[in-house]
């Protein structure tokens, strides 16, 4: 039925375009073309956000006169709103009863070309077409139509690689400088005073789904090994982070702990918004996690972090940039090998040990120039 209904919106669309469109040929789209309004669209999760800042950075490097506006998602205004890199936002929730509105205020800012580096296929191209754009370039994913594919300048095809790489790729005929592959954090946050002789431990044990998420009593054993290295030099904290959907994980792992190993632990489950997120993630000295929004966060701000992949490859979504500060433990060939029985957590299969030699590894430490001294 999706198929049918693409194939239906792509024969509208050319009805439409022929005559009342904007569309231009696209083999007039190059390095060289100017542009005085462009519309980025990027409508769904954090994490995808945050992958999409290269090419963001990429643009508005590339056309910094450039009247820049962005169709996000609600759920990330507070990652948006105010940041130097957009003139204008619209929010959308990526249904097509809402998409009339995003197309008449897109027509006030007479788009020429638009950038769809991840949303709702087929009405975003729909929005592009029917607010005016010029040009449509789209950063297809494995699982979208290539139907509306004649309708855009440009668009992704296969790729074994990052997918922030794979972004990157596609404004290469835009002649953007595609060599920083940092995300970004859009806006200003407030910073934390690190407390002296503490280091800081993060937790995020919630996921979109349980496949990405390591059990409760993993990170409640984790804990108990973290705790041992207390001493009067160095005080270990464990910081819960998490929305108000993981509060009953939390409950959990509290309830598995003793009163004792409770006065160490701080949770921020469902006590944060977006932006005091990033200051409790830039407070960190390192974040355990699944493949989550957070973990991107973390990866962006340069804080250290242990990730854990059963199903997704962290080849095309784990940490990129600065490298030497993520260890990335994969378990796909220990659940090819049959190793594993948990079919709801794979990731069970990483024992709490394996985690906390890495995080030893990583030398955590206080500032020297606040420890005491010998």
């Amino acid at each position: 039925m999706k198929k049918k209904k693409i194939f239906l919106i792509y024969i509208f669309l050319n009805i439409y375009n022929k005559i009342f469109g904007h569309l231009k040929n696209t083999a007039t789209l190059s390095a060289a073309s100017e542009f005085d309004s462009i519309v980025i669209m990027s409508t769904t999760a954090l994490g995808d956000l945050l992958f999409n800042t290269p090419a963001i950075h990429a643009l508005r490097k590339r056309y910094p006169a450039a009247h820049v506006t962005l169709v996000s998602s609600n759920k990330n205004s507070s990652m948006v709103e105010g940041s130097t890199y957009f003139n204008k936002i619209i929010y959308w929730d990526n249904k097509i009863k809402h998409a009339y509105g995003v197309i008449k205020k897109l027509r006030q800012s007479k788009p020429q070309l638009t950038v769809i580096l991840h949303s709702h296929m087929p009405y975003d191209v729909l929005i592009a077409v029917m607010a005016g754009s010029h040009y449509i370039m789209r950063d297809n994913y494995a699982t979208d139509s290539q139907l509306l594919n004649p309708l855009l300048a440009a668009s992704s095809g296969r790729f074994n690689g990052h997918i922030i790489l794979r972004k990157l790729k596609l404004l290469n005929v835009l002649g953007c400088d595609t060599d920083d592959i940092r995300m970004h954090i859009p806006v200003a946050f407030e910073h934390i005073e690190k407390v002296p002789h503490q280091i800081n431990i993060g937790f995020q044990m919630g996921a979109s789904e349980t496949i990405r998420q390591w059990p409760v009593y993993r990170f409640a054993e984790l804990t108990r090994a973290i705790l041992a290295l207390n001493s009067a030099a160095v005080q270990y904290r464990i910081i819960l982070i998490g929305s108000a959907r993981e509060n009953h994980l939390a409950d959990a792992y509290l309830g598995s702990l003793n009163a004792d190993e409770r006065q160490y632990i701080v949770s921020l489950v469902g006590k944060t918004n977006l932006k005091q997120l990033l200051s409790n993630i830039a407070n960190l000295d390192v974040l355990v996690t699944g493949d989550t929004g957070p973990l991107h966060i973390a990866v962006a701000l340069n804080v250290k972090t242990i990730s854990l992949f059963a199903t997704a490859n962290p080849h095309h979504t784990g940490p990129l940039q600065s490298l030497d500060l993520h260890k990335i433990i994969y378990v796909k060939d220990r659940l090819d090998a049959g190793s594993s029985s948990q079919k709801d957590f794979p990731l069970a299969i990483i024992s709490a040990d394996e985690v906390f030699g890495e995080i030893k590894k990583m030398g955590l430490h206080p500032d020297p120039l606040m420890s005491p001294k010998a």
